[in-house]
């Protein structure tokens, strides 16, 4: 897994510890390595080890590193008496870097360093997502953040992809089942699920080029159904009829194309009525049909179509157009969803297929989502 944790610190490892070095680490840096213009003298009450988990940007945050700083691994105090020793070996963030292509990371369990004894703490944690994270199955979400925590900003970069798994498409019910419904769609898999709760501060930022996306729902598959198929039956005409004038002379044919001809010798498994000649019938030939045609009708069951899958990881550019049933009243599969969308029903009844997958899931939790939503970088429901 191409995940690192990292930290800026630890601070003053030896060596003498000025106060303009205190300035400049912990009220002068910011979390992206870069560091404001700072003069102003700093003070010893803003050096305390601040505890308080609603501040956003605590000067000393509070972390296990910050409490066991200094030459007696006493920390940093949170008030009273202040030595400078005690800054030693002091950090001031914690930094995230996913890149490359990973499958299914979960950031609230790396245990590299104290990260995951901090994340309650108020000590900022930046989580950037650089590369490509995706899902292994529509049960599990591409990434996730389970853990109670503060001060936690999850970026997802410009070249950030998030992408959840698709959802399979049901099957067609079987012929004969008595135009059973087909089977449901799978719903598609969250790309990222933030279930924290009781933290502060904590928000998922998306750039402008990053794309957070669920999967597509499978369509559902169709019922089944039955088909009149018509079956065509060619049999020689019986009958020879002429019409005669007044003098007795052969003037035509007494039928009307050959189907009282054809009548006599309508085979008894004929369903249809006999449509006349097929072949042979005029009045310089003789008044009877070469060949005479009728119909049967027989009646053949059909499974309904399958239902399509949704787009997502593990299908990426496969059709989503739902199976044909077969014909007659068997219905087709549904169409699957594409990327956050549902699959469709069957006879491909709009959205009534598997459930879109999830772009940001969780329980209404403390994160809040910033910087560009929009159709690009969101596909599908978030909390």
């Amino acid at each position: 897994m191409s995940v690192s944790v990292s930290r800026q610190g630890p601070f003053f490892n030896t060596g003498p510890i000025s106060w303009s070095d205190l300035r400049e680490q912990f009220r002068a840096a910011n979390i992206d390595g870069t560091f404001d213009t700072d003069n102003a003298s700093i003070s010893v009450s803003e050096l305390y080890r601040d505890t308080d988990n609603t501040v956003t940007d605590p000067i000393v945050p509070d972390c296990e590193e910050n409490r066991e700083s200094g030459p007696s691994n006493n920390g940093v105090p949170t008030s009273g008496d202040f030595a400078i020793s005690r800054m030693r070996d002091t950090i001031k963030y914690y930094l995230v870097t996913q890149s490359g292509t990973d499958t299914n990371v979960d950031f609230d369990s790396l245990t590299d360093l104290n990260y995951q004894v901090n994340l309650n703490r108020n000590i900022r944690k930046r989580i950037r997502v650089n590369g490509t994270i995706n899902a292994q199955s529509a049960s599990n979400p591409a990434a996730q953040f389970n853990s109670q925590a503060s001060n936690v900003r999850i970026e997802i970069g410009g070249d950030g992809r998030v992408l959840g798994f698709h959802g399979n498409g049901g099957t067609g019910s079987p012929k004969n089942s008595g135009k059973k419904l087909g089977q449901q769609g799978q719903a598609g898999g969250a790309a990222f699920n933030l279930n924290s709760t009781n933290g502060n501060n904590n928000v998922i930022f998306l750039n402008s080029q990053s794309n957070v996306w669920g999967g597509g729902g499978g369509g559902r598959g169709g019922r089944d159904g039955p088909e009149a198929i018509k079956n065509f039956i060619n049999y020689p005409s019986q009958v020879q009829t002429y019409a005669y004038d007044t003098l007795g002379n052969i003037v035509g044919c007494n039928d009307d194309g050959g189907a009282r001809s054809c009548d006599k010798g309508k085979p008894s498994n004929a369903s249809g009525g006999a449509p006349g000649c097929a072949t042979g019938y005029n009045f310089e030939t003789g008044c009877k049909c070469q060949v005479c045609q009728t119909q049967t009708t027989d009646i053949k069951q059909r499974a309904g179509g399958d239902g399509a899958a949704g787009r997502g990881v593990g299908n990426l550019t496969a059709s989503l157009i739902g199976e044909d049933g077969g014909g007659g009243d068997a219905e087709d599969g549904g169409n699957g969803g594409t990327w956050g969308q549902a699959g469709n029903g069957s006879d491909n009844e709009l959205g009534t297929g598997g459930a879109a997958g999830a772009s940001i899931s969780g329980a209404g939790n403390n994160f809040t989502i910033t910087g560009t939503i929009n159709s690009t970088t969101i596909k599908g429901p978030t909390f």
